[in-house]
């Protein structure tokens, strides 16, 4: 016991307990007004020295106004049973007061404060302490907040014309324009905007410019909320910073706007923070087109449009999680907490119907409920997923400079985050298995424990599952060739329009080559005099055999050049179609003997070449089935691995990001071949996508023990 409790012992009447025990009064500064929420009137109440805001049915306010810390509990009673003819006895009006008292409703001078905090002992401080220790959980870092009310009246007085009309015109007008440029560049804009909030291939440096930038961006939204909230009157006495997981977020306490203001005025204070923000992109983005790539106002502006442009716009304004476009939809729909009130709802529904707990489901309307079960199935699926994202983005930071390891601390953040979530599904499975104990007791019995150990043994061993992988692949035509010049020349003619359908032997080009042509041309005058010359010496019964050895080798050596001038007509060795772009600008050019001019290929079977990573390369084997996913078509093709390549080779550079990772050794590929029959001609050459191999089968142990095995192999060798 210390002096000051030593003393509260000895003197119980020194002025200290006298103050404390004086009667309850409502703050003097409280703000309040009543709304409608969910049909029925609500009064809402702002406690400026609490921070807080409070809801009451208008009889309990109609009480609690009566409190002014002067009238006795007796008095308070009398008086709320004169005005509502219902007799209140002094009991119920206290236990009325300390029900508040437990909520820290009543309002308490400093000196009060301090009174009631030396009137708890040592270890209820040092419990309460170190519940709102500021360090204790890296998941929620509070700093200081501080008042900014009268700043924001200073600002306020020069800033007042961002809620006019030709402002707000203004405004949108530069929305408009913004819209357009992201448009017009949608391609490199929507690529971009994958990559930067996926975090991939990023350096400390551009951590640190996204931090900076995300600050500025969290603040600005947040002074937004409190500048529209003293637009409408409301006092702002808090604005403060913290870490969320690390992530910076500013919060500020617009809650007497809230309270004050209509439902549109509450609209609008919601709707600021995303307002501000795409005032912000519509200024980056000019800045952006306008400058030059590479400076630093190019990327700065591209990074605040990543930031605050359409990707923001979809995340605030989603109403399936707790930010602007939730607070938005509750006003509009009139329904407070609909995210806890549905949440419950489904939750007890669950316990109650479908395992049989002795839960209380929360009473909703009838005309409520499919609504309620659909919100809050979406709202907790999609909650789910953007803390499966923080992680993965945890793991992509880490893997830009240790891929080898990331997946530790992507594991930690994934623990740390799903931590309470876990502990609720334990303490839900311990719920039930208290509830179900005796039954689950009485039920296994000696001989159905055995048989369930079997059938469990069995169902380990059987094999049903198959060993696969997947991989990326590229698309060509099973059945092509290579159309080249076979005599050098001029292109004089060209009929092969890329994609158009040609037969065995149709005529593509005609190549011009004069010298050739002139060598023919000799070779039959040649010829033809070497027959004269034949002919003369038969009639003349001179030297015929000589004669005659000069027109063989005249008519050889003109069957020769003939047999090359006809190569100057480029035919299609089969028929397919042509894939070589462009051909006609081929008109006129010169074509060097052995040239490649067009491609044609046979799109009747296409050939998927998948690359496997050496790990995986054990799974597969000739004739294993295989189902083919191409990138942009909703239709799958099965079939089988016709061939696996011996020796293994670099993946193409189009299937994979360009690999930025430092200290890393990709791992080496090898192509294993895949038929595929395109008779509805949905498959062409260059298109990717990704197929799994299947294996042999193998039992859920065997495949347990490998991948075991093989992951610590990899990982501790």
């Amino acid at each position: 016991m210390n002096i000051t409790e030593a003393l509260n012992v000895a003197l119980p009447e020194i002025p200290a307990r006298t103050l404390a025990q004086r009667y309850p009064r409502v703050d003097p500064d409280c703000t309040f007004k009543e709304h409608l929420e969910d049909g029925k009137p609500m009064i809402r109440v702002y406690v400026p020295s609490a921070e807080v805001m409070y809801k009451f049915p208008p009889q309990n306010w109609e009480l609690i106004q009566l409190f002014d810390g002067q009238r006795s509990y007796a008095e308070i009673a009398a008086l709320i049973s004169q005005q509502t003819n219902i007799e209140y006895s002094e009991e119920e009006i206290q236990e009325f007061a300390a029900m508040l008292e437990e909520s820290d409703f009543w309002y308490k001078t400093p000196q009060e404060k301090n009174i009631l905090l030396l009137q708890q002992n040592k270890a209820q401080r040092q419990k309460k302490l170190r519940a709102r220790s500021r360090w204790a959980d890296i998941s929620l870092i509070i700093f200081p907040a501080f008042n900014p009310d009268k700043f924001l009246t200073w600002l306020y007085g020069y800033t007042s014309f961002i809620y006019t009309g030709w402002f707000t015109a203004l405004t949108l007008m530069a929305f408009a324009f913004t819209v357009g440029l992201t448009v017009t560049h949608w391609p490199e804009i929507g690529r971009d905007t994958v990559q930067f909030y996926t975090f991939t291939q990023k350096t400390w440096a551009d951590i640190a410019v996204l931090y900076g930038l995300g600050i500025f961006v969290v603040a600005a939204h947040e002074f937004a909320h409190a500048h529209a909230c003293k637009h409408y009157g409301g006092r702002v006495p808090a604005m403060g910073f913290s870490l969320i997981y690390l992530t910076p977020a500013f919060y500020t306490d617009t809650t007497e706007g809230m309270v004050k203001g209509s439902r549109y005025q509450r609209l609008i204070i919601s709707l600021a923070g995303i307002w501000v923000e795409l005032m912000i992109c519509s200024i980056a983005t000019p800045i952006w087109w306008g400058t030059a790539p590479y400076t630093l106002a190019h990327e700065g502006a591209y990074f605040l449009m990543l930031l605050t442009g359409l990707t923001s716009l979809l995340i605030n304004w989603n109403p399936l999680m707790k930010l602007d476009g939730y607070h938005m939809m509750c006003e509009m729909l009139g329904i407070p907490d609909l995210k806890e009130s549905s949440t419950a709802y489904v939750s007890a529904w669950v316990k109650h119907h479908l395992w049989g707990l002795p839960v209380e489901v929360p009473y909703v309307p009838k005309r409520r409920r499919l609504g309620y079960t659909v919100y809050a199935l979406l709202s907790g699926a999609y909650s789910y997923s953007v803390l499966y994202l923080v992680a993965s983005f945890v793991g992509n930071v880490f893997r830009n400079f240790d891929p080898q390891w990331s997946f530790i601390p992507e594991l930690g953040t994934a623990a740390l985050i799903f931590r309470s979530r876990i502990r609720l599904l334990v303490n839900f499975m311990k719920f039930v298995y208290l509830d179900k104990r005796d039954r689950v007791h009485a039920w296994f019995t000696r001989s159905r424990t055995l048989a369930l150990v079997a059938g469990m043994l069995v169902f380990l061993l059987l094999p049903l599952g198959h060993q696969s992988t997947s991989g990326r692949f590229t698309l060509e035509p099973a059945n092509r060739a290579v159309v080249r010049a076979t005599q050098a020349g001029i292109i004089q003619y060209v009929d092969a329009p890329e994609g158009a359908a040609v037969n065995e032997g149709t005529l593509l080009f005609k190549i011009r080559n004069l010298p050739l042509a002139s060598q023919v041309a000799h070779s039959q005058a040649e010829y033809a005099m070497a027959s004269n010359r034949l002919t003369k010496a038969r009639l003349s019964y001179g030297d015929v055999g000589s004669a005659l050895q000069e027109r063989n080798r005249s008519f050889i050596q003109a069957r020769s050049l003939q047999a090359e001038a006809n190569n100057l007509e480029v035919a299609s060795p089969l028929s397919g179609v042509v894939l070589t772009p462009d051909l006609e600008s081929r008109l006129g050019s010169y074509a060097k003997a052995g040239e490649q001019l067009a491609e044609i290929g046979d799109l009747r079977q296409m050939r998927a070449r998948l690359y496997v990573s050496e790990y995986d390369l054990y799974k597969l084997h000739v004739g294993a089935p295989v189902r083919v996913q191409v990138d942009g078509l909703w239709s799958k093709w099965n079939a089988h691995a016709s061939a696996i390549a011996a020796l293994s080779t670099e993946i193409d550079p189009g299937l994979v990001e360009e690999n930025k990772y430092a200290g890393l050794n990709p791992p080496a590929f090898y192509v294993v071949d895949v038929l595929l029959e395109n008779d509805r001609g949905q498959l062409k050459p260059g298109m990717t996508g990704e197929a799994r191999v299947y294996g042999r089968r193998r039992s859920l142990g065997q495949l347990g023990w490998e991948a075991l095995a093989n992951f610590f192999g990899r990982k501790m060798w």
